[in-house]
C-alpha cells in the first residue's frame, strides 16, 4: 500500500511539473455528434410476392476529441465513442441488445500521423471516397462487393499528408479463428483538388484477398466516381471482379440527383444493381430522399425492385 501510495505521489509531482513548464495541456475538446436516419420500403420480387417495410438506416451516436496534448512534442491524445441504435425494433442490427458498437478507439496523432486502436473500419473500406451514394441504405456497394468490414482488435496508422495530398494507411487485425495469423489492410490516398483516388489491399481479411481502386472526380457542382475491385477466396482460389460507377449532381441550392450502377458475382450471381435517387435538403441537417432500385441476377430469386422514401437528421 506505502508503495502505491509512492507511486502515485511520484507520478502526480511529474504532471504538475509538466503543466508547470508548458510541455502538457490537459484542456480537453469534445464534439457529439451523430445520424438519425429512416426509410419506409415497398420490396417486390414478383407481383404476388411484395411487402412494405420500415427499416433503420445505420442510426447512430457518438463523441470524439482530443483529451490532453503535449505542447512540445507536438502530440495529442485522441479518441471516439461510437455507437449505432435501431429506431425501428429497439435492437441494433446483428446484435441482441439496442447498441451497436461501431469506430470506437483511442490514439496518439503528432506531426508523424496518427495511431490508434480499437474497433474501425478497415483500410480497404475507407478508400471508397464516398463513391457509394447510398452508403447505409439497401443499394450499399457491401451488398454486392466484399470487404466491406468493421473489426476489433484493430490498430491502425495514418501518415501525415506528404505535400498535402498523399497518405499512407496501413491495417492489423486479429484473426479471431487462427491464432498467430492477422488480417492487414492497407491504403494509399491521393486529395487533391481535381481529384481522389485510392488504392487499397486487403491481406487475408475474412478469407478473402482483394485490391480495390477509387476515383472520384467533382466538376459543376457533379461528381463521378469509379471503384474496380479484385477478390480471391483463399479457400477456392476462385478470383472475382466487381465495379461501381456512381454520378451525383446539384440541381438547385436544396436538391440532389444520385445514379449508381454496380455489378459482381462476388455475392450475387451475375449481381447487377441499379438505382437512381433524389436528395431534398430541407436545412443543413435535415434532409428528405428517395431512390428507387433494381436488383437483377441470374438466379431469379434474388431478384428485386425496391422504392423507398426516408428522413435523416444529423447532427
Amino acid at each position: 500500500m506505502l508503495g502505491r501510495i509512492s507511486s502515485f505521489a511520484i507520478n502526480g509531482k511529474i504532471l504538475i511539473f509538466l503543466l508547470s513548464i508548458g510541455i502538457l495541456d490537459v484542456s480537453a475538446n469534445h464534439d457529439l455528434y451523430g445520424r438519425i436516419a429512416i426509410d419506409s420500403k415497398h420490396v417486390s420480387n414478383t407481383p404476388k410476392k411484395e411487402k412494405f417495410e420500415l427499416e433503420n438506416n445505420e442510426s447512430k451516436i457518438g463523441i470524439k476529441g482530443d483529451l490532453f496534448e503535449f505542447n512540445e512534442l507536438g502530440l495529442k491524445v485522441i479518441y471516439q465513442i461510437e455507437y449505432g441504435f435501431d429506431l425501428v425494433d429497439g435492437k441494433a442490427r446483428g446484435d441482441d441488445g439496442t447498441f451497436k458498437q461501431r469506430n470506437t478507439f483511442l490514439g496518439i496523432k503528432g506531426y508523424l500521423g496518427t495511431i490508434f486502436a480499437g474497433t474501425h473500419d478497415s483500410a480497404l473500406k475507407k478508400s471508397q471516397l464516398k463513391v457509394d451514394l447510398f452508403n447505409d441504405l439497401a443499394p450499399d456497394i457491401k451488398n454486392i462487393l466484399h470487404g466491406e468490414n468493421r473489426l476489433d482488435d484493430f490498430v491502425g496508422y495514418t501518415s501525415p499528408k506528404f505535400q498535402g495530398v498523399l497518405s499512407v494507411t496501413v491495417n492489423k487485425m486479429k484473426n479471431p479463428v487462427k491464432t498467430g495469423d492477422d488480417f492487414e489492410s492497407y491504403s494509399i490516398n491521393y486529395s487533391g483538388d481535381s481529384f481522389k483516388a485510392a488504392l487499397a489491399i486487403d491481406n487475408e481479411m475474412k478469407g478473402y484477398d482483394s485490391t480495390r481502386m477509387s476515383l472520384l472526380i467533382p466538376f459543376n457542382k457533379s461528381k463521378l466516381g469509379f471503384i474496380f475491385q479484385q477478390s480471391q477466396e483463399l479457400s477456392s482460389g476462385i478470383e472475382k471482379n466487381g465495379q461501381i460507377i456512381s454520378f451525383a449532381k446539384e440541381v438547385s441550392d436544396q436538391g440532389m440527383i444520385k445514379l449508381q450502377y454496380a455489378s459482381s458475382s462476388m455475392k450475387i450471381d451475375s449481381g447487377k444493381h441499379s438505382t437512381i435517387g433524389y436528395d431534398h435538403l430541407i436545412n443543413d441537417d435535415f434532409k428528405l430522399f428517395t431512390f428507387y432500385s433494381l436488383i437483377d441476377s441470374s438466379d431469379k430469386s434474388k431478384n428485386k425492385n425496391i422504392f423507398s422514401i426516408g428522413l435523416e437528421y444529423k447532427f
